[in-house]
């Protein structure tokens, strides 16, 4: 039985890093930059992005992607755990997606499928809050980190 779990486990962990590759190099990656964000490489969620993101070079790219991979290795020999993990994070992230409001999605599907300008992910982004935040105030906002950052 814990065979099955790591053969089951490996399949797993092979998903995800074909996940995580796609991801990294996607149009959502590409807007979220934009905004001064990016796609955390461990949750794949959005993150600030640091001030020398986009100068590392390819060696510490793939450096980084080789720990990763390591990382998730390691958790292979947890068998069953790995995998409830896994499906308990894919049935969380998905039945909040779920409940979401139909603007929010079709803005979500825009992120991953469209190029949006600056303007348009802030709107977004403003939606997304629930209208809580003024478009303009949030979009200097997030100019403002992103020069704090050193990646305006």
């Amino acid at each position: 039985m814990y065979e099955i779990g790591c053969g089951v486990a490996f399949f797993i962990w092979l998903g995800w890093l074909a996940r995580l590759l796609i991801s990294i190099n996607s149009q959502l990656e590409r807007n979220l930059n934009k905004v001064g964000y990016r796609l955390s490489w461990l949750s794949l969620r959005p993150k600030p992005m640091d001030n020398n993101h986009r100068q590392r070079g390819f060696l510490r790219k793939a450096g980084k992607f080789i720990f990763v991979a390591l990382l998730g290795t390691i958790s292979i020999w947890f068998s069953w755990l790995y995998v409830a993990i896994n499906i308990g994070g894919f049935a969380y992230f998905y039945l909040n997606d779920v409940g979401a409001p139909q603007n929010v999605k079709e803005f979500r599907w825009r992120m991953r499928n469209t190029d949006l300008t600056f303007d348009e992910i802030v709107q977004g982004m403003a939606l997304v809050a629930g209208n809580k935040l003024d478009p303009m105030h949030l979009g200097q906002q997030l100019r403002e980190e992103m020069i704090d950052r050193g990646n305006a």
